[in-house]
């Protein structure tokens, strides 16, 4: 027997239960009360849902990976709040939440108890390594992010209020896909790994709550009255030995442990309970521990991560379609495939769980079937992963690229301006893409919508069109996919359609503040600045940021010069955002052109005392003051915007007018000799500077 062979049998071994027919586990009170509870909280589920649908919004999405766009976009939503009391709350009590509140526990159950029913009790996986995946995604997900931005330099983003959500779906997979995670996730993976497979080797919010619970006082503890009968490991359906762990250490110390307390509910003599006491960190066994025995060893485990890491990335997103969590669960079962694969070709005897795949060197029809099924997995895997590199290589190129977000308006002629490296760059970005859409087995929008792009640049608006019109009929509900279908219809100069399709793109998805922004110009141009102005106002309440959506509004009423309608506008915007300096100057941008120069003033002081650092609202002060003939007190703001931002021409400009006034002009000459260098083709800075020189030449 080889040393697979032996750990695979040591790893095989039932834990230990009384084997008298009297002695059995009695079943468990919880089992019920937490099923109550479970199903609870899919109702609670159903009517969040319900909610949004019936009102049009509702509270964001109640679930942990929300947090992601709470800490890499700043939105702060119910999500984030969720799981920073979760983990909150499992610093206290251990992994209550995990056991009584996880949907994924609900159908891991499920699963467990469906087998159970038709004889098949999966036998939980043991890795020395792969355990800590679920925490090594959990960093990649929710600290990386902010660890990457430290390191470059990149401001933290700005936390608006997200959590009231219009478009509920917006980060969530179909309903195909979502039957598909439950499949995988919450049923395939009890086979393969064993109950609670998934919690233990794939989820990423199991990896901050198996940590936190080694600091949580609330464990699971025994009293003198434990015969060590064996009830209460036979019955955890966590894969803890909680007959060894409260032997040695008095309590269950595994962070696995997901309180569901189906121990405590089967001791025959009611020696387990919760309680608390010092944390499981920090717990001293009574004697040395035995071996625990894994299902590989350590040179196939390194194998394994391997595996594992090719099979994440090759199946996370794939086609647009599989989530993470699916990918981290699909991966898990793509490694225990790939090592009873090879086990049927070097071990003499194989099982996989109560099937026997290979006995004698030979062969069983489980064995064939298996290893039938096995081939065409993997057969897709490595399909997959020729897509997936593919797909990464072309937008690997059109990323270098840097391609501006104008290609599509009419008359940009990026293809023609491009350097021959640029454009081989590009080619090969093209074909890299239509390799990965020709071979794929389905469509993948992101992939079509990237060669839009590329088509766009090269001139080929025609193929472009083609081609979103490809995703939209696949997916008719892909709001992007409308605001790109606009974009390559203006390249035509088919305005009236492409106004249509930002309408359409704004009807799915009324918080799509780009397609609004972009039509609202649009309409500008096409002479209807009441629809552009309609546009504007309409995504104030629809948007998920309205401070930002009023500014654009407000912006717009300026730039139109509609300055009664800018006035009460900045007005109301000032009174709802009394701490954001640019509403007053706007506002005073709007009293200046109806004639209010007091007020005006007025309002570029409250600038300026809200935010003494922006170079804006000294500068535009400093101006002020200049035009009302406050020389002085001009000089003052000016030279600080200048200090401020120092490679701004206009702020030297109007700093060498203000000197030259006050009868400064070498000053004067400095700053506008700092302004022609900044900006070396303005005229009226070249005109002001033969001012200055005559005025001292004339000293």
């Amino acid at each position: 027997m080889t040393a697979a062979d032996q750990s695979a049998a040591s790893s095989s071994t039932s834990l230990p239960v009384l084997p008298s027919q009297p002695n059995r586990p009695r079943p468990s009170r919880m089992t019920r009360k937490r099923a109550a509870v479970l199903i609870a909280v899919h109702l609670a589920m159903i009517a969040h849902i319900a909610h949004w649908y019936f009102t049009g919004q509702s509270i964001s999405p109640v679930e942990p990976s929300e947090a992601m766009y709470t800490l890499n976009d700043g939105h702060l939503n119910a999500g984030f709040i969720f799981f920073a009391l979760a983990i909150f709350a499992t610093l206290i009590t251990g992994r209550f939440v995990c056991g009584w509140g996880c949907h994924f526990i609900a159908y891991q159950d499920l699963a467990s108890s469906f087998m159970k029913k038709l004889g098949v009790k999966p036998k939980p996986f043991r890795s020395r390594l792969l355990i800590f995946a679920p925490l090594a995604l959990s960093i990649y997900m929710f600290v990386w992010p902010s660890l990457y931005r430290a390191w470059f330099g990149i401001p933290s983003p700005t936390w608006t209020n997200h959590l009231i959500k219009v478009n509920f779906w917006e980060t969530f997979p179909g309903l195909a896909i979502t039957i598909l995670t439950v499949a995988s996730v919450g049923f395939a993976i009890v086979y393969f790994l064993g109950a609670k497979g998934f919690c233990t080797y794939a989820c990423p919010y199991g990896g901050f709550f198996s940590v936190a619970e080694r600091f949580a006082p609330g464990r699971i503890r025994v009293t003198d009255a434990c015969q060590h009968c064996g009830h209460c490991t036979a019955t955890c359906t966590s894969n803890v030995r909680v007959h060894e762990e409260v032997a040695l250490y008095g309590m269950v110390v595994d962070p696995g442990c997901m309180k569901c307390m189906d121990c405590v509910s089967v001791c025959p003599n009611d020696a387990l309970y919760v309680g608390f006491g010092l944390p499981s960190l920090v717990a001293k066994p009574k004697e040395k521990r035995r071996g625990v025995h894994y299902d590989l060893t350590l040179l196939e485990e390194l194998f394994a991560v391997a595996i594992g890491l090719a099979s994440l990335m090759t199946f996370r997103g794939l086609y647009d379609q599989i989530p993470l969590l699916m990918a981290m669960g699909l991966s898990g079962i793509t490694v225990i495939i790939v090592m009873k694969s090879l086990y049927l070709i070097k071990s003499a005897n194989v099982r996989l769980q109560q099937l026997q795949l290979k006995r004698g060197n030979q062969l069983t029809r489980q064995g064939v079937f298996f290893l039938s099924l096995a081939t065409l997995w993997l057969t897709f895997t490595l399909h997959s992963s020729f897509i997936q590199y593919a797909a990464t290589q072309g937008r690997t190129s059109l990323a270098q690229l840097n391609l501006n977000d104008d290609i599509w308006l009419p008359g940009n002629l990026w293809w023609t301006n491009a350097t021959p490296g640029q454009q081989d760059k590009l080619d090969y970005a093209l074909t890299s893409l239509q390799r990965a859409d020709g071979w794929g087995l389905m469509t993948t929008p992101s992939i079509l919508q990237d060669l839009v792009w590329l088509h766009l640049a090269k001139g080929r608006a025609a193929d472009a069109e083609t081609i979103i019109r490809r995703v939209i009929d696949d997916k008719k509900n892909r709001h992007d996919a409308y605001r790109a279908l606009a974009c390559v219809l203006r390249k035509q100069d088919q305005n009236e359609e492409a106004i249509e399709s930002y309408e359409r793109a704004l009807m799915l998805d009324p918080t799509y503040d780009l397609a609004r922004r972009e039509l609202s110009r649009f309409l500008i141009t096409q002479e209807k600045p009441d629809q552009a102005i309609d546009i504007l106002a309409q995504g104030v309440s629809a948007t998920n940021d309205p401070q930002a959506m009023s500014k654009a509004l407000g912006d717009v009423l300026i730039e139109l010069r509609k300055f009664p309608m800018a006035q009460q506008h900045w007005l109301a915007y000032t009174q709802q955002y009394p701490n954001d300096a640019q509403g007053f100057i706007s506002l005073a941008m709007t009293e200046s052109a109806l004639g209010n120069a007091e007020q005006s003033l007025k309002q570029l002081s409250q600038a300026v005392t809200l935010a003494p650092q922006s170079p804006a609202a000294q500068y535009n002060f400093g101006y002020a003051l200049l035009a009302s003939g406050k020389t002085k007190e001009a000089i003052e703001h000016l030279k600080k915007a200048a200090e401020l931002s120092p490679e701004t021409s206009l702020y030297h400009y109007n700093l060498a007018v203000a000197l030259l006034m006050n009868q400064q002009p070498k000053l004067s000459l400095h700053h506008i000799e700092r302004a022609i260098e900044l900006d070396p083709i303005d005229p009226d800075a070249q005109g002001f500077l033969q001012v200055v020189k005559d005025q001292l030449g004339a000293q």
